[in-house]
């Protein structure tokens, strides 16, 4: 048998395995669908018929499709941009767009996981323990479990300073559209792409970031046309069955900054992000031609996290894989292997804790301040000695 013909045989016999055994998956009474992914699911489906994804009605009788017994909508809050990425999950069968969307965020997971580790120079031998650390994160495991969609939010970062590092500043800019999903995480980093056009390689990454965001959205007003305004109008004057944004309890600083200060100014949230975005600004600015994005990009996703205004959910910190994926491409590079080792497990404790904790979402408030002193602690431990 030709080569050629026996490669055919395996894929299409592996495609038939995966694809019987995927129909066993959707079909058993124990698989669920994480309560988050019906947000993307019925906006996508909806959208897609031309109807509004921010009417909490139409989501709801749309929703009871997958859950006959749901007395309340879960509502999409994402800009209308993001609806580029939902509809074609929408136009699945809820309990297959479920199992192709969290495969979508663990394949992104390991895909940036993997590009972080080569930007950040970790030794080819050890290019495992980044899928590791990646996979048995805390926020990663959450995402899966609520159906969220920030492994595409790290894609974006990962394949932003990946295609950046490559000189490939076309890629790097498609790939940080994807940030756009939840812009309010990471406005930090939306700052430095902005005033990254002071360089011809930053005008075209933010040109072409521009370019995939304008083409998502002349996508849906093709389905929509008034999805804009309905966006708008929804996140001004929130319909009847959604809850407003300044009522939301978060796990975020700038929340308890405005429960203390002034609990009815809902713009007080905006203040730590406001700082932090002039702080990089200046820093971005001083740097000038010295700019180095692999340097700065972890810094600006934990100024992002701790800044943000709101959000900032525990499945929201899977974008921390930058920084932490940084700090055990180093140790390893610099043969600080029982430092990884300390590093990886601690990370792994984090995941166990939040795992046996029994507070509600806001409770995890912890989680990223954690994973702040791993870092800390493990960029404090010194190289091994020549030869060791």
């Amino acid at each position: 048998m030709a080569p050629r013909l026996r490669s055919a045989l395996v894929a299409v016999v592996g495609l038939l395995v995966a694809g019987v055994a995927a129909d066993r998956v959707v079909n058993s009474p124990a698989f669920l669908n994480p309560r988050d992914f019906l947000e993307f699911w019925s906006a996508g489906a909806v959208v897609a018929r031309g109807g509004n994804p921010y009417d909490p009605d139409v989501l709801l009788a749309e929703q009871r499709r997958a859950e006959p017994g749901r007395d309340a909508a879960v509502m999409m809050w994402n800009p209308p941009w993001s609806l580029a990425v939902y509809v074609p999950v929408g136009l699945l069968p809820v309990r297959w767009a479920t199992l192709v969307w969290i495969g979508l965020q663990l394949a992104a997971v390991m895909l940036s996981c993997d590009w972080l580790w080569r930007v950040y120079r970790g030794p080819a031998r050890l290019r495992w323990v980044p899928q590791v650390l990646g996979l048995t994160f805390a926020p990663v495991v959450w995402n899966v479990l609520y159906g969220q969609n920030a492994g595409l939010l790290l894609l974006g970062l990962a394949g932003f300073v990946h295609f950046r590092v490559a000189g490939k500043p076309g890629r790097a800019g498609a790939c940080a559209a994807l940030t756009a999903l939840k812009p309010h995480l990471l406005a930090v980093f939306g700052v430095l792409l902005v005033l990254d056009a002071m360089s011809r390689p930053g005008r075209t990454a933010l040109a072409s970031g521009v370019g995939t965001l304008a083409a998502a959205l002349g996508g849906v007003l093709l389905l929509n046309p008034d999805v804009v305004e309905q966006f708008a109008r929804a996140t001004a004057y929130p319909p009847p069955g959604a809850v407003p944004l300044t009522e939301w309890v978060l796990p975020v600083a700038s929340y308890w900054l405005r429960v203390l200060v002034a609990p009815e100014r809902f713009w007080v949230q905006f203040m730590p992000c406001a700082a932090a975005c002039v702080v990089i600004a200046a820093w971005r600015w001083k740097r000038g031609e010295r700019w180095d994005w692999p340097a700065a990009l972890p810094w600006a996703v934990w100024a992002s996290v701790l800044a943000t205004p709101y959000g900032g959910w525990v499945f929201d910190l899977a974008v921390l894989l930058v920084p932490v994926v940084a700090v055990a491409a180093r140790l390893a590079a610099g043969s600080r292997l029982v430092a990884l080792a300390l590093f990886t497990l601690g990370q792994l404790g984090v995941t166990t804790v939040s795992l046996a904790w029994a507070g509600s979402l806001p409770g995890f408030f912890w989680v990223a301040p954690v994973v702040l002193l791993l870092c800390v602690a493990a960029g404090m431990t010194r190289p091994a000695a020549r030869g060791s």
